[in-house]
Order: C-alpha cells, then structure tokens, then sequence
C-alpha cells in the first residue's frame, strides 16, 4: 500500500445553480463554516511550476503546495482532480527546489518567483456526514464566489493513499448526480478562469502541456 506524505485531496467541480443549499440540506448536509480568503500564486518567470502542474500558493501567512501525488502525472483525470497538498513550508521548499534543481533555499522568497494571481474568494462550506456503509469520513461541498465574478462548486474527499483514489472518484461522483451537477467534461476551477480572464498566454501554455 502506497502512502503519500500527506493527504490527497480527490475532487470534482460544478455549476453551482440557485437551489444547491436546499438540495444539499435536503441530503443531510450541514454548514460547517462561511470563509474570505485571499490567494497569492507564484511561479518562475519561465513558469515551470506550474507547467509541471505544482502549484505553489499563499493563503494568509500560510504556505501550501498542490502537486499530483503521482510525480510526472497530472491532477486532471477525467472530470476529477486529484492532488496532494502541503502545508508544511520547509517540506514545500524541499519540493520547489527539488522540481526547480536548484538548492533547498533557507526561505521561499530567496527563489525565483514572481506573484502570477491574487483574488479574494468567499467560500460556505457543507459538511455531508458518511452514510451507513461509506468508506470515508465525510464530504466535503465547498461553495465560492470570487472577486473576479466567479462561482463554483466542488466536491471533495480526502484520502490517504493511492489505492483509495478510485473509490473516492466513484464517490465525489455519485454525490454529484444526487445533486443533478454531474458534468462529463471538467468545469472550469477558480484559477483556470483566472488565467483565461486575464493571462492569456499563461493559460495557452498550460492548455499545450495538457495541464488544464
């Protein structure tokens, strides 16, 4: 059994349309929590964080790390994603280093990186409790409006190694369709409609390497 540093975060995205609250009351989720939180991105002028799919973020005074949890593979499978994140700086600055070739620096800010992407997003989101029989603990149904004009749902499972990934697709699925936003096609996230908005040749870049 394969076991990543940290856990990896199964995903689907959706349009959330204007009765999504009730739906989701109506199947025994709860509001767990009403957020704002700004996001910073960055990567190397040349980019290559992200056209390897490392995204590299700070949220508040906190550093975090979504990588696919398989190196050389993409996060994008199908209409899901998965990606393992880290939280823990000193294992980001391993990791950025190490995709960069360049020295473990004692702080991120002694890199090479430039702030590609910075909004502000409100997020409510809804815990649905596991239903008798269910492999995993809980789901997650996170709800967010940005401040580019931007909304979109995701549901999220949470696992910890690799041969739980299929069955947590399989799962962020099957709630998707009780919730009638079941797409076949990936829906576009936060960032990627960033990116599309407002840095064009960012977004044909990571179109060609088949990242987005």
């Amino acid at each position: 059994m394969s076991r990543s540093s940290g856990p990896i975060e199964v995903e689907r995205k959706f349009v959330p349309g204007p009765g999504v609250e009730d739906h989701l009351r109506s199947m025994g989720a709860e509001l767990q929590d009403e957020m704002v939180f700004q996001d910073s991105y960055y990567d190397t002028p040349d980019l290559r964080l992200t056209l390897a799919d490392l995204w590299l973020r700070r949220r508040g005074d906190t550093w975090e790390l979504k990588h696919p949890p398989v190196r050389g593979a993409r996060g994008l499978t199908g209409a899901s994603t998965q990606y393992q994140e880290l939280n823990c700086e000193s294992e980001i600055r391993r990791r950025v280093s190490e995709e960069l070739g360049v020295p473990c620096p004692p702080s991120l800010e002694n890199l090479d990186l430039e702030e590609f992407a910075r909004f502000v997003t409100t997020r409510r989101r809804f815990l649905l409790s596991p239903q008798d029989g269910s492999d995993f603990k809980a789901v997650v149904v996170d709800l967010d409006t940005t401040d580019f004009g931007f909304a979109v749902g995701e549901v999220e499972v949470l696992v910890q190694t690799q041969e739980e990934v299929q069955n947590a697709m399989k799962k962020v699925e099957d709630i998707c369709r009780q919730l009638g936003v079941l797409s076949e096609s990936p829906v576009p996230g936060k960032m990627t409609t960033f990116l599309q908005r407002n840095r064009v040749e960012h977004y044909r870049q990571l179109l060609e390497a088949h990242v987005l």
